[in-house]
């Protein structure tokens, strides 16, 4: 198994600055999702299934931690990348890190998990060799995640379910930034009385020409 030199490197607390580690660049696994709600209908044989949020993507690799050849425990590299998964004094929080491979971070997050697995000792028990399954949920910015997304126009005509809860004047709000615009939506779609329409129907939400 041929292994690879990687740092988990700490980019918002204090300690640890950085663990280097080894790991095998041929077996790691990105888990990646998006969450949508199931509106219920009568009458409809399946719910209809509305758009909620993306989900954070997850990154699950497997890291190796040897000092056979040095004899000298593992346990100060240990220590500090349990610090990952620690509450920082300053933050109040884990620190977000990013797992660099090569030049280049190869991805950012928050660890979530660590699974230790030790596999060789010395005569007094000291550790010299353990697998270590690191787990970690990316993490994005706000303000990064609002200049990357690209979002539908209110120039662009397009369909919108009504949620349970929701009214004309929040998707109004939504769609144009002006919730007085709820009669655009009501006109487009023949609506009589805005109050009474029914959660699950969908909406044409009309273009501001």
């Amino acid at each position: 198994m041929g292994l690879t030199k990687a740092t988990l490197k700490n980019v918002s607390g204090n300690s640890p600055k950085s663990v280097d580690v080894l790991f095998n660049p041929t077996e790691y696994s990105i888990d990646r999702g998006a969450s949508f709600a199931e509106l219920q209908v009568p009458g409809l044989s399946t719910p209809i299934l509305q758009f909620v949020r993306g989900e954070a993507s997850t990154l699950n690799v497997e890291l190796f931690f040897d000092r056979t050849n040095s004899r000298k425990s593992i346990d100060d590299s240990l220590s500090d990348l349990r610090k990952f998964v620690e509450i920082d004094s300053e933050l109040h929080a884990p620190p977000v890190c990013q797992f660099v491979w090569g030049k280049s971070p190869f991805f950012q997050g928050v660890v979530t998990s660590l699974k230790e697995k030790f596999t060789l000792f010395d005569e007094s028990g000291a550790i010299l060799r353990a697998r270590v399954t690191l787990s970690m949920k990316q993490y994005v910015p706000v303000e990064v995640q609002r200049r990357t997304l690209k979002l539908a126009s209110p120039d662009r005509t397009r369909v919108r379910v009504l949620r349970e809860g929701e009214s004309l004047t929040q998707l109004a709000q939504e769609a144009y930034g002006n919730p007085g615009m709820w009669k655009l939506i009501a006109t487009a779609n023949n609506i009589d009385r805005p109050r009474f329409v029914s959660p699950g129907t969908e909406l044409v939400i009309p273009a501001i020409v």
